[in-house]
């Protein structure tokens, strides 16, 4: 039996959707998200005893949260917990081995400050030889995901090999190496590896790699017939039903550039010349038809102000136009002062960008083809990672929970906006690669319609330099009534962090608990509610549809 059916294959599909609707709402959300899996597992685990198949989805999503992370006792010993008889033999030796280990006393404190130096020499002379010792599984455990992202393929290559692996945790080295294959070696190298794992042990893990792989490959055809088995038994999984769902149903990109004369791509910069070089090259050499480009040089000390105007050279004559302000006004200001080009108000779109962004030819194409899709939103988003192996993801498929769901990190201050990153800094495995609606999106690569900055504003200056802008702005238009379509089946490389996460001294955080505390006062806790409320509905009402439709097709 493989681990891939969890029983709901002949589950009645208005039943599952109308039980989890009244009984746990939030699992439209997502079922990604480690903290929402582990809250999903309890809930369901607790409303099982009044409502038995859900147990089905309780059993699915705790076993998905431990191959995610198969090293990690606590997933192990939940997915003890609520699995059933049926468990494959082999499935249960791994996970009982896991459950039992002893974790081990070691000094959890000076393996994270050693870490987080990034310094790959320092990993090496201190971490590998306790690899090589009798508590080698428990520095693993705490340090893999670590040593996946330092960038340098030898290391968790090398990591894996100096453990000592009992026979018990042989199948999972195969699947943490699976893991390292995805993230670092051709995709083909990658699919050896993944095929060879046990899927008895980790049937789910495996197909859903195993689907990314084939669309890296180019197989779209495999791609599908992978993830279509793997959703129809798993249709807990939310994450893998919109991306099932966006693959057969690809929004049509064929003569979309035809209203490219509505596109306004606005960029800004303050001492970024080589990064927005490069970011107009890259604009210049995409699919943009007719759509007009207005590059403002933020008041830079550097050669910022030369590269914005020679960047004319590089585009159809009349199609790019620079500004040049004297002082650096800041983010929203910026963005408000090329909203206000005369020209860039023309059309029907205004698409931002980030002066340090990689675009895929094909980028504008699909946010128009999107906002015709879903017709016409108030703003269309992206997918955001990072530029670097292993690939990161940075922005995805924002909601906000309602009010009181979280505690407030500023003391002093109720927080009511409870932003729900759904992706969280993971590692990118395709897993957001769908379009559904959204409250927000990354500002980044995001493509507003001017009909709501129009009516609902633009950008509040007072959140300069530039913390929560695009949040606000975007909260803002949501209460005005406009709906935002994140669309992830297009990725953006973003070479440098957000702004929060360059928050790193003292100013700056300063400045972003400064934002936050503006941000809040700008919204009451009925606006909130409203916003959630709105956004859960429509969640729904896109689930649903889309779950409905696959179950005729498959």
């Amino acid at each position: 039996m493989s681990t891939r059916n969890t029983g709901l294959i002949n589950l009645d599909i208005e039943k599952f959707l109308l039980e989890i609707k009244n009984n746990v709402p939030l699992w439209a959300l997502g079922t990604e998200e480690i903290s929402h899996q582990s809250g999903l597992i309890n809930t369901f685990q607790r409303l099982s005893a009044s409502i038995p198949s859900f147990a089905i989805p309780c059993r699915g999503i705790s076993l998905w949260m431990w191959m995610q992370n198969p090293l990690d006792t606590f997933a192990a010993r939940k997915f003890s917990e609520v699995s059933d008889i049926n468990v494959p033999e082999t499935l249960k030796n791994t996970i009982n081995f896991i459950s039992s280990m002893d974790t081990g006393n070691i000094p959890l404190e000076d393996l994270d400050n050693l870490l987080q130096t990034n310094d790959q020499t320092l990993v090496i002379k201190h971490l590998f030889p306790l690899l090589r010792g009798p508590d080698g599984i428990t520095w693993l455990n705490h340090s893999w995901d670590t040593l996946l992202r330092l960038g340098t393929p030898e290391l968790p290559k090398t990591a894996l090999d100096l453990v000592k692996w009992d026979d018990e945790l042989r199948p999972v080295k195969q699947r943490l190496y699976a893991q390292y294959s995805f993230l670092y070696l051709e995709p083909q190298e990658a699919l050896d590896a993944v095929n060879k794992m046990d899927g008895d042990i980790w049937g789910l893990w495996k197909e859903s790699i195993k689907c990314e792989l084939f669309l890296k490959l180019n197989d779209k055809e495999q791609a599908i017939e992978t993830l279509s088995a793997l959703w129809k038994e798993n249709i807990w999984n939310v994450n893998w039903g919109q991306k099932l769902y966006g693959l057969l149903n690809p929004a049509p990109t064929a003569n979309i550039l035809d209203s490219s004369d509505e596109v306004s791509i606005l960029l800004y910069s303050w001492n970024n010349a080589k990064l927005i070089e490069n970011t107009l090259k890259n604009v210049a050499t995409s699919n943009i038809g007719r759509a007009k480009i207005f590059a403002l040089n933020n008041g830079s000390s550097d050669n910022t102000g030369e590269v914005v105007k020679n960047a004319e050279n590089i585009f159809a004559k009349g199609q790019y136009q620079s500004i040049q302000l004297p002082v650096n006004v800041g983010a929203p200001a910026a963005r408000n002062w090329l909203l206000a080009e005369p020209d860039a108000r023309k059309g029907k779109w205004a698409v931002f960008l980030d002066d340090d962004v990689e675009l895929p030819e094909n980028w504008l194409e699909e946010l128009l083809a999107t906002a015709k899709q879903y017709g016409n939103p108030g703003a269309v988003g992206c997918r955001i990672t990072s530029t670097t192996n292993p690939t990161t993801l940075q922005s995805a498929d924002y909601h906000i929970f309602p009010p009181g769901s979280g505690t407030s990190q500023i003391e002093g201050l109720t927080e009511r906006i409870m932003v729900f990153d759904n992706c969280r800094s993971a590692l990118d495995y395709g897993q957001f690669s769908y379009t559904r609606p959204a409250v927000h999106v990354s500002g980044c690569c995001h493509m507003l319609n001017l009909e709501a900055i129009n009516n609902s504003g633009p950008f509040d200056v007072r959140f300069n330099p530039t913390q929560f802008d695009d949040l606000e702005r975007d909260l803002r238009a949501y209460l005005a009534g406009y709906s935002h379509i994140y669309a992830g089946q297009l990725r953006i490389g973003h070479i440098q962090h957000s702004s929060l996460a360059k928050a790193s001294n003292i100013k700056g955080i300063a400045q972003v608990f400064g934002n936050k505390i503006k941000l809040e006062s700008k919204f009451s806790e009925p606006d909130i509610n409203s916003i959630f409320s709105k956004d859960l509905i429509s969640l729904w009402s896109d689930t649903e549809n889309k779950w409905r439709e696959l179950t005729t097709i498959l």
